[in-house]
C-alpha cells in the first residue's frame, strides 16, 4: 500500500542523511521537498529537542476496499542528530471515511511491511515503553552495524479496526541512549 511506500521512502531518505557527508545529505533532504515535505507544525507531531535535523512529510491517499472509499493521510516525521549518528522516523497514518479502518498488527509484522528494506535481526520485543508497543532489535544500516527500536500504537478504534496508526523506527550506530531520548521529546497522536 502507500502507506507502506511512504515510511520505507522516509527511511530510506534519513539512512541516506545518517551516512551521507553534510553536502549530499543536505542535497537529500533538498530533494525531499518535490515528495511531499512540509511544515512540521501542520502536522501531529511536535518535536521540542535541540541539536537535531527535523523534516517531516505528507502523502495523500484515497483507499478503497469492499466498495468503501475515502481519504488518509499520513505525515511523517524524521529526526536526525547533528552529528549523523542516530534517526528516529515516525510514521502517523489517519483515515477519514467511516467506512474504512485498519486491522491490528502486531509490531513484528508492521516492521516488517513498513521497514521492508531495514534487515531486522535480534528481534527483542519489550511490551510499552512510553506509551508506544516498542522492540529492540539490531540491524546494519548503510554498512553500519547499529542498534534499532520499533514502536507503534493504535488509535482511535472503530468498527472492529482503528482510524489511526503511528509506527516508527529508529536506529543509533551507537547506544540506543540517544534514540530514546529524542522519542522522549517528541509529541505525537495518543501523547
Amino acid at each position: 500500500m502507500k502507506f507502506w511506500m511512504s515510511a520505507v521512502a522516509a527511511a530510506a531518505m534519513l539512512c541516506t542523511v545518517l551516512t551521507a557527508p553534510a553536502p549530499a545529505a543536505e542535497q537529500a533532504v533538498e530533494g525531499s521537498a518535490a515528495d511531499g515535505a512540509i511544515d512540521c507544525s501542520s502536522t501531529p507531531f511536535v518535536f521540542s529537542g535541540n541539536g537535531y535535523f527535523v523534516d517531516c512529510l505528507r502523502y495523500e491517499a484515497q483507499p478503497r476496499k469492499d466498495g468503501a472509499s475515502g481519504e488518509s493521510q499520513s505525515d511523517v516525521i524524521n529526526v536526525t542528530s547533528d552529528e549523523r549518528s542516530m534517526f528516529l522516523t515516525l510514521v502517523s497514518i489517519r483515515l477519514t471515511s467511516t467506512g474504512l479502518h485498519m486491522r491490528y498488527q502486531n509490531l513484528q509484522e508492521n516492521t516488517h511491511d513498513f521497514f521492508g528494506g531495514v534487515a531486522v535481526k535480534d528481534w527483542n520485543g519489550i511490551g510499552y515503553k512510553g506509551g508506544y508497543d516498542t522492540a529492540e532489535f539490531t540491524s546494519d544500516i548503510s554498512g553500519t552495524p547499529s542498534h534499532c527500536i520499533a514502536v507503534q500504537r493504535y488509535l482511535n478504534p472503530a468498527f472492529g479496526g482503528f482510524k489511526r496508526h503511528v509506527i516508527g523506527m529508529g536506529c543509533a550506530a551507537g547506544s540506543l541512549d540517544a534514540v530514546y531520548a529524542a522519542l522522549q521529546q517528541m509529541r505525537a497522536p495518543g501523547d
